[in-house]
């Protein structure tokens, strides 16, 4: 009966242990993404008529409202470009105090170059209209997830890349396979960051 607390105790220390390698595993991929950004050309302008930068994202776009993606627009002096990607991601989850998670909340990718605007509430017959295709977030799903925080006032960031060529794929892809298949192809890139609490 006295050695019944180990069982509950050892849990605790593994539980422990599994967000703690999360916490380190997020982390590391937030870092490594930020020093690619840093051998990049920063020469895209990526702005948003929905949320100013660094300002509130809307109810709107988020879980407790209506759900719809934001508007987005750019500008860029970057001659020659084959295709755009966009990715959207929270790396503050579950809150900003100790994120164990980079959330992909949306994907977006062979935006043909001459596009430089998608309209807030984009359906799927516009983006299809556009020339951009829809890939996975973190969940799964084909589609922009709402800006949804369990705690703290959360940071949504929003990336714009310019890329030399289109990419393919034999399935469709998530936010890690879009950053493999970049590698090498990026000419530029912007972003602009939201926050929702």
């Amino acid at each position: 009966m006295r050695n019944y607390w180990r069982l509950p105790v050892g849990l605790l220390l593994l539980v422990s242990l599994v967000v703690l390698i999360m916490h380190i595993r997020a982390k590391t991929g937030r870092q490594s993404e930020e020093e690619n950004l840093a051998t990049l050309k920063k020469n895209i302008t990526l702005s948003s008529r929905s949320f100013p930068p660094n300002g509130d994202i809307p109810e709107d776009c988020s879980c407790r409202g209506k759900g719809i993606s934001p508007a987005l627009m750019w500008e860029t002096d970057q001659p020659a470009v084959e295709s755009y990607v966009i990715l959207a991601t929270d790396y503050d989850v579950p809150t900003p105090a100790f994120p164990v998670f980079n959330l992909s909340h949306w994907t977006i990718y062979n935006l043909p170059g001459s596009v430089h605007s998608i309209p807030e509430a984009v359906s799927d017959e516009q983006m299809h209209m556009l020339g951009g295709k829809v890939g996975k977030n973190s969940i799964g799903n084909q589609a922009f997830m709402a800006a949804c925080p369990p705690a703290g006032r959360h940071a949504y960031v929003f990336r714009i890349y310019a890329l030399d060529q289109l990419l393919s794929f034999s399935a469709v892809p998530d936010k890690h396979a879009l950053l493999d298949a970049m590698s090498g192809h990026i000419v530029g890139y912007g972003e602009l960051t939201g926050y929702f609490q």
